[in-house]
């Protein structure tokens, strides 16, 4: 019981990472808790020696971070979460497992420092109050201005709808509003509406299913519709986002931070 409620604590501590990508602060030492889940942080040495060994050794299949390549993810796996000081995870380097070669050769001594390695990594992981976002307004104006101009203005105005909205919002914060302007989570359909006419009569509301035989909406009322679709049913679906949609498929990185640059000015 005490290994599952461990389990569970550290599944859902380590799923609450915020989206932007992180480090710990530079030229500054992190202020961690010192315990994690209620065991002793490894000490520093120990660290660096694991991970001059792991990265390697295990770097080129679990990634040099842990968190996975061509191999499962480290950072999360049960076996190394459960682990103490190489208990769990010295038999699986030693022996190996099909589809993992075996480090016979490695000591016990060297299996505990990439234990202390691990053990930091999830610690790092867990700890957000170790983390701080990164600067992510590296873009460049003029260009971002010039992107926007160009795939933005459709819909959107430096001079209406967003006027303000750099002294609105953070900078990382006005990065996830581009990439997810409805917020995480909220589907297609959540957001799209559509306008039925059929014998005459006109109907709208949210769509609530479409395909190429049946169309359904619900009303402002919350009264739902259904309709067969034929050559005498006029169907029109407006999506406010389509346009997010289609750039998310195009936007280079670049793009997205000088387009994020741009915005930061309208304050």
């Amino acid at each position: 019981m005490q290994q599952i409620q461990f389990f569970r604590l550290a599944c859902l501590t380590i799923t609450a990472l915020p989206v932007f990508a992180q480090a710990p602060a530079a030229n500054k030492t992190p202020q961690r808790s010192p315990f994690l889940i209620s065991r002793p942080v490894p000490d520093q040495a120990s660290i660096d020696r694991g991970r001059a060994i792991y990265v390697p050794t295990c770097g080129f299949c679990h990634g040099s971070n842990a968190t996975g390549a061509e191999g499962p993810d480290l950072v999360r796996s049960f076996v190394a979460l459960r682990d103490e000081g190489g208990d769990e995870i010295g038999p699986v380097i030693k022996a190996g497992r099909p589809g993992m070669p075996a480090f016979p050769q490695l000591t016990n001594e060297q299996i505990h420092d990439i234990a202390a390695f691990l053990r930091n990594r999830q610690q790092d992981a867990i700890d957000r109050n170790a983390y701080q976002i990164k600067n992510v307004n590296t873009g460049n104006i003029t260009k971002g201005k010039t992107y926007f101009a160009a795939q933005c203005a459709a819909c959107h105005s430096a001079e209406k709808d967003l006027k303000g909205i750099g002294g609105k919002y953070e900078d990382a914060v006005l990065l996830g509003k581009i990439v997810y302007p409805t917020g995480r989570g909220v589907t297609p359909a959540a957001r799209r509406t559509v306008t039925v006419t059929a014998n005459g009569k006109v109907s709208s509301g949210r769509l609530e299913y479409l395909d190429d035989f049946e169309v359904a909406l619900k009303d402002s009322t919350g009264e739902y519709h259904g309709f067969q679709r034929g050559p005498a049913v006029k169907v029109e679906v407006k999506d406010p986002l389509s346009g997010h949609e289609k750039l998310m498929k195009a936007f280079s990185d670049t793009d997205l931070h000088d387009v994020l640059a741009y915005l930061v000015t309208l304050k």
